[in-house]
This record gives structure tokens, sequence and C-alpha cells, in this order.
């Protein structure tokens, strides 16, 4: 319900504004039945906010309300189709496709849409027919003769399919998507060695990892596979321990070396057409994803979910996504149907887990946590997640508990091992048990000696009570130095100043601080602090009032308010004067 609000919210109170007489609160208690009272521009203009905010359930509620009220407006079919798209409902997209005149810019979309429709149908001719009007360059280019090419598979007429994908040139991302697809083809049609060159050459271009990470990815599994189907048992096992050296822990590299170390017979990536088209929507999703084009990223992977519904990869992706659009909810059905036998199931249900904590389900996700712990003792992310989740709640000792917990059972320790005692650092420091807080977080500069999180820490928490002063304050500039944008650590470094009577020096890094970071309270406190120190004392009750008025609630509220009303009071200077 707190995601409904937050974000659903803007949409429904812009169309309870324009229907007359309805009440500001009527909104947030029911969307449907604020659609059913909303008139034709409420339900247009309220579109518009949820498109905006990534809403696509809102979206198509009011735009399915808005057709009803005016069936020929274009521009209102255009963008109901397109939300249709974002929210996953391709069936319904594709009818509305194939009964409109004019899509305007949708028109290479709708094409897509109608051809996955077609392709799930297996009605081979359809869908080549709906690509027809596909248009453009590079992009839409190759997406449209990759699927085409799909679609011959399914006639099974792969050597057109490969001629199609060969011919197929432009810019190096392109030459990647073409060597792949032909790879997947090849593999399909019983064509080993082909497949193997043609994954080879991806796997050979790893300056395209950065960009096309997830393609490259699949490039080195299908290798695998390939290889494996092949009965080039050494080579497979070669290219995965490969693998694993570039992406180490990734679950389908880790279950498929496992396979192969027990002699498991292992198949092809791709086994259909409609999987090897919806690995294409897949692949550009992936990659579009990473300049922040959300709207065509979420399009791309529905219309790839609804070629292969059964694709944990795809499935893992949407929920991502929704998960970085802050729908908690609408990601966690997608966690929710990855399957138990799917390498990628206990990722899902610790993401899971953390969407259920921001959803105020505190007890569920510590349950599920707690679940993930005991079926695997030795996996180190079920502890760090539920120990982060205790420490963000201020339930220090369980945090505490759960972080030690994971020290027993990790073995010896190393570099990666460093969050983990950071965290159990922490969780000590919290407790004011710092003669077990120390050692934890010393442990971690021995493991990764830069990490300006743990310089900064240990530095600032040194110069707090007066020891290790010069080491302290060297930390912190160091820290200053690998993150010079991080409001929170220049905020360290000027408050080591204060700490240590540098005023002028304190004010200088706090106001930089402020700059970086301008509505956090205890930065805004600081500064106020210095202020006050140098003699500028208006200013000084200036920052106070901000760090008072923010959105996030100071943690000591009380002793800004005492400062406001009677100035920054030297606790020193009054116990002199009281003895």
């Amino acid at each position: 319900m707190k995601t409904f609000i937050t974000r659903s919210i803007k949409s429904t109170l812009l169309a309870s504004f324009l229907v007359a007489g309805l009440p500001l609160g009527f909104a947030v208690a029911d969307l449907n039945q604020t659609v059913v009272e909303t008139g034709l521009s409420g339900s247009f203009l309220a579109s518009r906010v949820a498109i905006d905010d990534n809403d696509d359930e809102a979206a198509v509620k009011f735009l399915e309300k808005a057709t009803t009220l005016d069936r020929e407006d274009i521009k209102i079919r255009q963008d109901y189709f397109a939300a249709l798209v974002a929210n996953g409902r391709i069936g319904e997209a594709a009818k509305i496709a194939k009964n409109a005149e004019n899509l305007g810019t949708r028109r290479n979309l709708s094409g897509y849409v109608i051809a996955a429709e077609e392709m799930r149908k297996r009605s081979w001719k359809k869908a080549a027919t709906a690509l027809k009007d596909v248009a453009g360059i590079d992009l839409d280019k190759t997406l449209r003769e990759i699927m085409l090419a799909w679609i011959n598979v399914g006639e099974r007429n792969f050597e057109e399919a490969q001629v199609r994908v060969d011919d197929l040139n432009g810019p190096e991302w392109i030459a990647v998507m073409k060597n792949y697809h032909s790879g997947l083809i090849a593999a399909m049609a019983g064509d080993t060695k082909v497949a193997q060159d043609k994954f080879q050459a991806v796997i050979d271009n790893r300056a395209v990892i950065s960009v096309l990470t997830e393609t490259y990815v699949r490039s080195i599994e299908a290798m695998t596979r390939t290889q494996s189907k092949a009965g080039e048992a050494d080579k497979a096992k070669a290219t995965i321990e490969a693998g694993l050296a570039i992406f180490p822990s990734h679950p389908p590299f880790v279950e498929l070396k496992q396979k192969l170390d027990s002699g498991e017979a292992v198949g092809d990536l791709i086994t259909t057409p409609q999987q090897g088209a919806a690995e294409i929507f897949y692949n550009l999703a992936s990659a579009i994803e990473r300049d922040g084009v959300g709207a065509i990223t979420k399009g791309y992977l529905q219309i790839s979910n609804h070629l292969a519904p059964e694709s944990d990869v795809i499935m893992l992706s949407l929920a991502e996504l929704y998960l970085r659009q802050g729908y908690y909810e609408r990601s966690n059905t997608f966690y929710d149907q990855i399957t138990e036998s799917s390498s990628f199931n206990r990722i899902a249900r610790l993401e899971k887990a953390t969407n259920l904590s921001r959803l105020e389900k505190k007890s569920d996700a510590i349950d599920e946590l707690r679940k993930l712990i005991a079926e695997d003792p030795k996996d180190l992310a079920g502890y760090m997640t539920l120990g982060s989740l205790f420490n963000r709640e201020k339930r220090y000792r369980e945090g505490a508990e759960v972080f030690d917990a994971a020290v027993d059972n990790i073995g010896p320790a190393q570099r990666f091992h460093w969050n983990l005692f950071f965290r159990r650092g922490i969780s000590y420091e919290r407790l004011k048990e710092w003669e077990k807080a120390e050692p934890n977080f010393v442990k971690s500069l021995e493991l990764a000696p830069n990490q300006p999180e743990v310089l900064n820490y240990l530095g600032y928490s040194w110069i707090d009570q007066g020891i290790n002063l010069d080491e302290g304050m060297e930390m912190i500039r160091k820290a200053v130095e690998l993150r010079p944008r991080s409001g929170f650590i220049v905020d360290s470094l000027g408050w080591a100043h204060y700490r240590l009577g540098n005023y002028e020096e304190a004010v200088v890094q706090l106001e930089r601080a402020v700059q970086l970071m301008p509505e956090d309270p205890t930065i805004n406190d600081h500064l106020g602090d210095a202020y006050w120190k140098v003699g500028r004392k208006l200013e000084a009750t200036f920052q106070w009032k901000i760090a008072l008025a923010s959105e996030t609630e100071p943690d000591n509220p009380e002793e800004i308010k005492e400062k406001l009303a009677s100035g920054l009071v030297d606790k020193a200077e009054t116990e002199a004067k009281a003895e």
C-alpha cells in the first residue's frame, strides 16, 4: 500500500481534482473508483502523470477509461497501446495494433508486438508480415532482421536464417549481436562447429563487456553448452572456468560447472524460435538500460517475457527493473515466478526479502532471510542482508549476532570479506562496545586497505574519542581523496577539524559537505556549530533551522532546539563553572 501511495498517488490525485466534488482522500483509498468517476480530460492528464512515474498499471486504467470516452483520438489510442506493452499485456496490445489505422511513432513497436503474438501461435507467415513496415537504422534494422531470422528457424529454414543474420552490418555492437544469434541458430541446427566459431568471436571481443555485459555472459554459457553437446567436455570445462574468472559466482556458471564436473548432460541455451526472438529483445533491453532508457527497456523486456515466459533470466530482469523504479510489490511478483530449480532462485528470494523490508513487512523479510541462512550457512549473502536489515532498524545487538554467525561460518577471511567485518564493527560501535568494534574495522582495512567508508569510519571514531589523532586525520583525508564527492565523508573531515578545534578549516570543509548534500540534517547541524564557533551566529541559527526542517529527522532534535533557544553552549565550560 505504501508503494501505491508514494507512486500512484500523483495520477489519482490529479484525476480527483478534475472530478466535480470528489474529496481529496478518495483517490488514495480506491484507484478503481477514482477511474470510474474521472472524465475524459482527467483520465488523459492522470495517465500522463502515471506514465512519467512509470506507473504502468495506473496508466492503463486511466487510458482504458479515456478510450471508452473517445474512441477516435489517435493520441489516446497510441498511449494506451504503449501502456499495455509496458504493463506486459502484449496480447491485448496486439489486438489494438491490428485494428488501429495509425499508431504513428509506435509503428515499429506495433510490428514487434504483433509479430511476437503470432510467433507464440507459431503463425510464422503472419509474424513475418507484421514486420514488413518496421523501418529504421541500426537498432530497428537489427531487431527486425534477427526476429525474421528466428521466424525462418520456425519454418525450419536454417540456411535463410543464417544468411539474414550474416548480412547484418554496422557498429561493433551489431557485430556482437550478429555473431551471438548466428551461433545460437547454428547450435539449434546441430552445426556445433559454426556455433563455436560464432560464440568465440563474441568471447574474444572483451572490449564489449562493460556495455554488452549480459550478451557477453550469455555467449559464454552458450559456448559451454555447445561444446558439451559436441562431446568436448574438457573444452566446456575450460570455457566455464574462464567465465567464472571474469564473473565469479554467477549462478548459471556455478550450476553449469557442477553439472559438467558430475558428467551430467547439458542442452542448448536456446531451444525454440520463440526463445530466440525473446533473446534479442532481452539482449537489447539489457544494453539500453545501461543508458537509462527505461521505457524502451521495459517494453522490450515485456515482449521478451511474452515470447519466453519460462525464462528465469528475463523474469529476473523485469523484477530488477521494477525494483529500480521503486515498485517493490510488482518487483516481487516477478521474483516469485522464478522457480526453485532455477540457479537464480536464491538471488530472487534475497531480493524479495529486501523488498519486503522496504514495504515495511519486516517480520516476513526476517523470516525469509533466516530460512535462506539455514538452507546454506556458508553463503555470505543471507547474513549480510539480514545483518544490514537489523542495523538499519537500529537493532544492533541482533545485527551483531548475525555477523558473528557469518564470521564463524565463512572459513578463512578473504579480501571480499572486508564488508562483513566493517558491518560487524558498526554494530558493536553503535552498541558502544568499542573494544569489540575496533578490531573489526582494523581487520576490514587489513583485507581492503583503500576502502573509503572504512577509513572514514575508523579515522573519525578515533578522533571523536581523542585517540590516534594524527593517524585518524590521515585516514579521513585519504577517504576524501578516494571519494571527493561524498558529502558524508567530507562532513567527517570537517567535523574532525571541529573536534580538534580547527574551526576555520571546519567551516571550509563543512560548507563543501553541505553543497554536496544540502538536505542532510546532520551536516547542516555540524555546519551550524562551526559557524557559531567562528562568530557567524546568525548563519549558525539558519543552518540549525534547516537541520530541524529536513524531511529526514535529525538524530538530535532536542539538542538542536536547545541551541536555537540558547546558542551553542560549551559543555566543558558549563561543567567547569558548575564546579
